[in-house]
């Protein structure tokens, strides 16, 4: 069997190249009828790419003409690579991760949105919030403010999720270096360590976060995701993307993954008991379908109908990024972004 671990080494191994061969478990469609394949990077199965997954597990995709395989690569920077090395045809990013990639001269375009809003929400343990007097009700900037002291998880330095603790932590006043303790814990384990009292609190995309709170462990400490953070609010978070070369000779393919996530979009909005319904069956049967079909209507409001990369979306990342780099001055939206295939 191979595993995720050697699908990694055999990136670095075979600079890319054929990495992600046929032994590899992935999720996608029988073939029926003349399909066309389409392997897509992403770096886990959380709702950061939510209608792509959707879409996929509810057979819009296949309805398209697409033989979806989803591989997970166990990260963003995994991803990226198979992606520029064409192991992957396309891969699912947080957009600052792109404009990070044309500032170092990658050939990368976001042609597609996944989730637009920040929808990464923290989470600290009922145990902390007793501690240091965090009640739900507070304002945001009181909350903040009351965190000092407390070990809170991310999932690498500069990571996305170091970057909002630092963003929503400044808000009330603390220096992230000083008045809390960030350590690195990787994503899939965020939910065990803060069970264990390994952490005081995590933030990340769903489901662990709304698990922790339905499970009684944690309490909401902030939520982007429902637009309460100021300054990123309306914020592009993760698309889809491919290298330029690929989407000129490929049109056709990346007009029909749109379509199909445009109606993965649709559902959750729509339907979101119907969605989580498909999440469980095709991705999620060890979670309850109740915590799955409770956490895309909370989330629901993070995809957008219809799907939008518009030049204030990017100009808003640009804004939040140079916040933590300088190194994207300069990045264009012409560089980064190529909306043709969306519908509008």
């Amino acid at each position: 069997m191979t595993t995720r671990r050697a699908v990694i080494r055999g990136i670095a191994q075979a600079g890319f190249a054929g990495a992600f061969g046929t032994g590899l478990v992935t999720r996608g469609w029988a073939q029926s009828g003349p399909m066309k394949p389409l392997t897509i990077a992403i770096g886990g199965y959380t709702f950061a790419y939510l209608p792509l997954l959707v879409a996929t597990a509810a057979g819009f995709m296949k309805a398209e003409g697409l033989e979806v395989s989803l591989v997970d690569t166990g990260s963003g920077t995994n991803s990226m690579a198979a992606m520029l090395g064409g192991s992957a045809d396309v891969t699912g990013l947080v957009m600052s991760d792109v404009i990070l990639a044309v500032a170092k001269g990658q050939k990368i375009n976001a042609f597609a949105p996944l989730m637009s809003q920040y929808a990464s929400d923290a989470v600290i343990s009922t145990k902390a919030a007793e501690k240091v007097g965090l009640k739900l009700h507070m304002p945001l900037r009181e909350r903040m403010a009351r965190m000092k002291g407390l070990t809170l998880g991310i999932s690498g330095r500069g990571s996305g999720t170091d970057k909002i603790w630092r963003y929503i932590l400044s808000l009330g006043g603390l220096d992230p270096d000083k008045d809390v303790t960030l350590t690195v814990i990787k994503l899939d384990q965020m939910y065990t360590a803060l069970r264990a009292g390994q952490i005081d609190g995590f933030n990340t995309t769903a489901p662990a976060n709304n698990r922790a709170v339905e499970d009684g462990i944690a309490v909401w400490a902030a939520r982007p995701s429902h637009g309460e953070v100021p300054g990123i609010e309306n914020f592009l978070y993760t698309v889809l993307c491919a290298r330029p070369d690929y989407l000129e000779k490929n049109g056709e393919t990346a007009a029909a993954l749109v379509r199909g996530m445009t109606k993965g979009a649709e559902l959750i909005r729509s339907d979101p008991a119907a969605a989580g319904q498909s999440l469980h069956n095709s991705y999620f049967q060890k979670t309850s379908v109740d915590l799955l079909k409770n956490t895309v209507r909370d989330q629901c409001e993070t995809v957008s109908v219809p799907p939008t990369l518009s030049q204030a979306q990017f100009q808003h990342n640009i804004e939040f990024e140079l916040k933590f780099s300088q190194d994207v001055k300069g990045v264009t939206y012409q560089q980064a972004i190529n909306p043709r295939w969306l519908p509008f």
